[in-house]
């Protein structure tokens, strides 16, 4: 039984520390951008009724323009998929002008997201290289794109990716080339992404999409702006509604509240475990010390010292331990390394946490093996022989 408490009890006390450790990790994953004081929703446009890209554009640049124009409101932007949305950008593959081209297998690919201009002012993406497109950049004028830092740092190493040119899929394909005009910092999209994907931005009024979120930053208390909002929406059209209204903060704290949630539930289970194991080693080597008095009544008489009992006793508890630890040890280690797999980036190999865990227990088990070990201490060896 002690055994096997101590061998539960690791197990669950790593994986409780390692969940909590990636609850931390994921309060600072979210990097890139600032999502303090902005307002998020979604917006989705039916297709009987804006069938057109034009009519799709009039929309949302009414949106855009009398959003920002509302009391207290700041940059207001829109972009197909927003950071910590719990869902994967489109990947797609693209062809870099003036590059041979290679297998299929071998072509470059990257994230693609449609944003309106203001979009890395609203979220405070920094810009690293160029410069972003702008609302001059529509349906009549030269196509363009913005691109990420890791994009660039991995198709143009020597710094010159401005002024290059790109298009979506192979080099046969029908899409126009885009003029890289800007670089950007990365975003990482999801908490589950190793690291940020390289990413290409395009603008939203060369490529209008029905379904849009619209992002607005505002001086303070974003909720207070969700009417204003809605009533823009309703003024234009009244057939549209908003959907999925929150802030950008809850957006991300929901995000991650599956890994918050695994966290306390295998903090909770550690600790019962901790409890049970200390329960258990206390409670066999008490019954293992009833059991022994006539041996200990005889120990003492032929000379031993009261020292040697509590030896006898700790040794015992260190055994029992020493077992239960060999055999979770490499469980805890290999539960350690499938984390790390499911979870990587977030959760990383911690053999210190391990050893840690390790010394705990060992630890636990000597303190709940000091109680029997110090009765064993004062037993009288008169009594002890005349033990039943």
């Amino acid at each position: 039984m002690v055994v096997a408490q101590v061998m539960f009890a690791l197990v669950l006390l790593v994986c409780a520390g390692l969940t909590t450790q990636a609850f931390l990790r994921l309060v600072d994953v979210y990097q890139g951008f600032q999502a303090a004081n902005v307002l998020r929703t979604e917006i989705r446009l039916p297709e009987k009724s804006y069938s057109e890209n034009s009519q799709i554009a009039n929309f949302y640049e009414r949106v855009l323009r009398e959003s920002a124009a509302l009391p207290g409101a700041g940059t207001a932007a829109l972009v197909t998929n927003s950071p910590a949305s719990n869902v994967d950008n489109e990947t797609t593959f693209f062809t870099i002008n003036g590059r041979p081209a290679g297998k299929a297998s071998e072509a470059p690919s990257a994230d693609l997201q449609i944003s309106s201009p203001d979009y890395f002012s609203a979220l405070r993406i920094p810009l690293v290289a160029g410069h972003v497109y702008s609302f001059a950049d529509n349906a009549n004028a030269a196509r363009v794109a913005v691109i990420s830092r890791s994009m660039a740092a991995r198709y143009w190493p020597n710094g010159d990716e401005v002024g290059q040119q790109i298009k979506i899929g192979s080099d046969d394909s029908k899409e126009p080339w885009m003029t890289v005009v800007g670089v950007v910092e990365d975003v990482r999209q999801n908490w589950w992404n190793p690291t940020s994907r390289p990413t290409i931005y395009e603008p939203f009024f060369q490529t209008p999409q029905r379904s849009m979120v619209f992002l607005m930053r505002v001086a303070s208390n974003p909720a207070g702006y969700v009417s204003g909002i809605r009533d823009v929406v309703r003024g234009i059209d009244h057939q549209i509604a908003l959907t999925d209204v929150d802030t950008l903060e809850r957006e991300i704290t929901d995000s991650i509240a599956i890994i918050r949630i695994m966290g306390v539930l295998m903090a909770l289970f550690g600790s019962v475990a901790l409890a049970l194991s200390s329960v258990g080693v206390y409670g066999v080597l008490a019954e293992g010390v009833a059991r022994r008095i006539p041996e200990i009544g005889v120990r003492l008489v032929l000379g031993a010292e009261p020292r040697d009992v509590m030896k006898l006793v700790l040794g015992q508890a260190v055994k029992l331990t020493g077992i239960g630890l060999a055999i979770g040890v490499p469980i805890a280690f290999a539960v350690n390394r499938a984390m790390s797999s499911l979870i990587f980036g977030i959760v990383s190999i911690n053999l210190l946490l391990l050893a840690g865990f390790t010394l705990l227990l060992l630890l636990v088990a000597l303190a709940a093996a000091y109680i029997p070990a110090r009765r064993a201490m004062r037993v009288d060896p008169m009594v002890a022989l005349r033990y039943e």
